[in-house]
């Protein structure tokens, strides 16, 4: 192990903890696009890494790109919606602007969950009327426009059932692919002195009621992330082993899916989770999502104040059943979106990859494509010298419904990600500030940039990339390989190596939210980020196939 390691990474149980955080179309080769000058391949190994100042982009530029996404439904682009697909259509429209080649728009289907009215109203008990909802509970079910009525019960054994033992233990012993499966089948037993959630469920008497509960709250110390990580950079001293990584997406991401489809088979009519957070950051966040979003019945969200409110209507009204009418009336349909993809060449047909996925709900989720923008920008622009090997550019969609559209994506290209890829970087929620609720009931931006993680494999090369990313940056820590964000099947879908680079901060999947691009984005953090990780490339093109391959049970491509 190199000598840069400073932490030895710690067990699977710990890395079960960061799981929680957890047919072409148009196609175009710009008039004119000379690739001669680059030169013959005689070698696909650079000796030219000295990033050139001007071709970096400015932080009005890095700002641009990122607002641009608002233009599309205020950044609320889910997967296969009306705006996902018009900032598809742009970014491929940006590629070709920078000169990028073989710019392509290639369509996959899937499955759409799509809500059309989300309400709630108290019929009958001491406050009748309408109750303020946060959100939907994504591909939770639907009432049809007819709504549902019926008694509401609060779930208050849920508090019970050892949640985070249940995590813990499940994943220390089943394969992290295999999370929701594992903490679904963990919750059916009785784990550190608490009951199992079948247990407490049957004891609450949930048929063919609305049963409200409190979400889960796995409030995880930063020390967790700590004991996984080969490298840590906290200068500013903010990231003690005991400092609480408290985010709500993380709390609804793993558990909510499971809890509910428990309830469903317990023959409950309807739910409704109460988010511990106040209405800023509890409204509008789609979570669960991808393959832990699953069908159970219909259910919505409320903020800690609403729901503590209709607790009380509850309490209030003694042995006298309060009945709610719940409506949420949602569509399934097959739905199609686009992944895009381009190419800057290099001399020699070896490539290296950066990626990002174009839908989320506001712009942070994801900035990637727009931070690639830039990268593009650069090297579109680059030297000869620095442009031995191609960039290979892919955009996926359907990251917010199980990412069907990097799986289809390989499916259709794993020859050519085999012959000529040699490292794939995925990038994730660049520039993010910390954004917390710093004094009850009041979220604020309390200085500090998002902890950032970066992991690669152990001992390769992309990991000491990670590492002189990470020296750069305050809050940021290099683990060992972990399966969160979009990068992962890059890796075991089709066996590159790969770097993934990812924040986290509470109003991810907040959106649409204007904010996210007015004040919680730090453009300038995200312009040196962008510009580091432009040098990540450049460093990376001076090592050879078989070093960038060395880690990976992968054929190495023939090259000069």
């Amino acid at each position: 192990m190199r000598q840069e390691l400073r932490h030895a990474a710690k067990g699977l149980t710990l890395v079960a903890v960061v799981m929680v955080l957890v047919a072409c179309g148009r196609s175009s080769v710009p008039a004119g696009a000379v690739t001669g000058a680059l030169g013959h391949c005689d070698t696909d190994v650079a000796t030219d890494n000295t990033v050139v100042p001007a071709l970096l982009p400015t932080v009005e530029q890095v700002r641009a790109r990122q607002v641009a996404a608002d233009q599309f439904g205020g950044g609320f682009r889910v997967s296969g919606n009306d705006a996902e697909i018009a900032y598809i259509h742009d970014l491929s429209a940006q590629l070709r602007a920078l000169g990028a080649t073989e710019v392509s728009e290639e369509p996959y289907t899937f499955t759409a969950w799509s809500p059309k009215t989300t309400t709630l109203e108290v019929v009958q008990g001491p406050a009748p009327g309408p109750v303020k909802v946060a959100y939907f509970i994504p591909s939770s079910g639907s009432t049809g426009p007819q709504g549902l009525t019926a008694p509401v019960t609060y779930f208050s054994a849920l508090s019970d059932v050892n949640l985070v033992g249940a995590v813990y233990t499940a994943l220390n012993q089943q394969s992290p692919d295999n999370a929701l499966l594992a903490v679904q089948a963990a919750l059916q037993n009785a784990v550190g002195g608490g009951v199992s959630l079948a247990q407490a469920i049957a004891s609450a008497n949930v048929a063919g009621k609305i049963v409200m509960y409190d979400a889960p709250k796995l409030a995880l110390p930063i020390g967790a992330f700590e004991a996984l990580s080969v490298y840590i950079n906290d200068a500013s001293g903010t990231m003690g082993p005991q400092t609480p990584y408290d985010r709500p997406f993380v709390n609804q991401l793993l558990l909510i899916g499971a809890i509910d489809k428990a309830l469903a088979s317990a023959g409950a009519a309807g739910v409704i989770a109460v988010v511990d957070y106040p209405p800023s950051a509890a409204d509008n966040a789609y979570v669960p999502f991808g393959g832990l979003a699953i069908a159970s019945v219909p259910g919505i969200y409320l903020d800690r104040y609403t729901g503590a409110a209709l607790k009380q209507q509850i309490v209030d009204a003694g042995a006298t059943p309060v009945t709610l009418k719940l409506t949420l009336d949602a569509t399934q349909s097959q739905a199609t979106s686009y992944n895009v993809s381009a190419l800057i060449p290099g001399a020699c047909p070896t490539q290296m990859l950066v990626s990002s996925h174009s839908d989320g709900p506001n712009s942070i989720e994801d900035n990637g494509p727009a931070a690639i923008l830039s990268i593009v920008d650069y090297f579109a622009r680059a030297p000869a010298s620095q442009r031995r090997r191609g960039l290979k550019i892919v955009f996926t969609g359907g990251h917010m419904v199980g990412s069907p559209g990097i799986n289809a994506y390989i499916a259709k290209h794993q020859a050519d990600l085999t012959a000529k890829v040699l490292t794939a970087i995925e990038i994730e929620h660049l520039g993010a500030r910390e954004w917390l609720e710093l004094s009850p009931g009041t979220m604020a931006l309390d200085g500090l940039p998002e902890p950032l993680v970066l992991y690669a494999g152990l001992g390769s090369v992309q990991q000491d990339e990670n590492i002189a990313f990470a020296r750069k940056f305050d809050r940021s820590l290099v683990t060992i390989p972990l399966p969160f964000g979009e990068g992962p099947a890059w890796a075991s879908a089709a066996g590159l190596p790969k770097i993934q680079i990812i924040t986290g901060p509470v109003y991810l999947l907040n959106g649409p939210m204007p904010d996210v691009s007015s004040t919680f984005t730090d453009y300038e953090l995200q312009q040196r980020q962008i510009a580091a990780l432009i040098q990540m490339i450049l460093n990376l093109n001076t090592q050879t196939a078989q070093t960038l391959r060395s880690d990976q049970n992968f054929p190495n491509p023939a090259v000069p």
